[in-house]
């Protein structure tokens, strides 16, 4: 049995058995720490099997959900930005369209993406913690990305709290393209601790609520509310919605 397999296994039995609860946004903080070999961590933030195929699905993921969009092609690749980067991943891919990429993430085994990344070859990255993003100079991104990530945030203010410096740090002519999990309820649902399943999703917002939040400090240029979960074959139903914005 692999590590990732049996700390799944591992937390929900103490879960089922004892009701433990488990904290969202520590099991994100901590868990990665826990594993050595590069497939093991790298499964963690994205299921995979290999790094070829988790470098094979990043490129897809790159294309069909971010730079195949009409801004893409006009907009200035001087820096970007990953809310999330996890394992490094969109990372790989960014850094081949930008001078510079950043990423920031909860997670505690920089060291482990840095060395996936100078595997790949890149070397014009640089990692921040969650809490260390304000290093990150204000009116400096051309682009912030993220995908699969709001969707693992433990609250609304989390979603504001990146909303704030998205809106710092973009410059003026700056994009932001964001997946987030979509509830197709009214408003937003949060999973509680007690019902929380490790790696699971913990917050849905519903697309209105996230449009009408962002536009009260941004300008909304597009919006998906229903996407493709495989949108090579454009098949499935993704538990995401996206949206594009820029600042007014």
């Amino acid at each position: 049995m692999n590590l990732f397999l049996f700390r799944v296994l591992k937390a929900r039995l103490l879960q089922k058995i004892f009701g433990k609860p488990l904290e969202v946004k520590k099991s994100w903080e901590d868990a990665p720490l826990e594993f050595k070999g590069m497939v093991d961590f790298l499964n963690w933030f994205d299921a995979t099997k290999s790094i070829s195929s988790c470098i094979n699905k990043a490129a897809l993921d790159w294309r069909y959900r971010f730079s195949s969009h009409a801004y893409f092609t006009k907009l200035n690749k001087k820096n970007a930005l990953e809310i999330g980067f996890g394992g490094g991943r969109l990372m790989t891919q960014s850094s081949k369209d930008f001078e510079n990429v950043y990423g920031v993430d909860i997670h505690r085994n920089f060291s482990m993406t840095s060395n996936f990344l100078a595997s790949q070859g890149v070397n014009n990255f640089s990692l921040y913690h969650r809490d260390d993003i304000s290093q990150i100079k204000n009116n400096s991104i051309d682009l912030i990305y993220s995908f699969i990530v709001f969707q693992h945030f433990d609250s609304l203010e989390e979603v504001d709290y990146y909303l704030k410096h998205i809106y710092r740090l973009l410059n003026k002519e700056g994009i932001a393209h964001i997946y987030f999990g979509k509830n197709k309820n009214d408003g937003v649902t949060v999973t509680s601790e007690k019902d929380f399943i490790l790696r699971d999703c913990s917050l849905f917002i519903n697309p209105v609520t996230m449009r009408t939040k962002i536009a009260k400090r941004f300008v909304i240029i597009n919006f998906e509310d229903n996407l493709a979960r495989d949108p090579v074959k454009n098949s499935g139903e993704s538990v995401q919605a996206m949206i594009v914005f820029t600042k007014k």
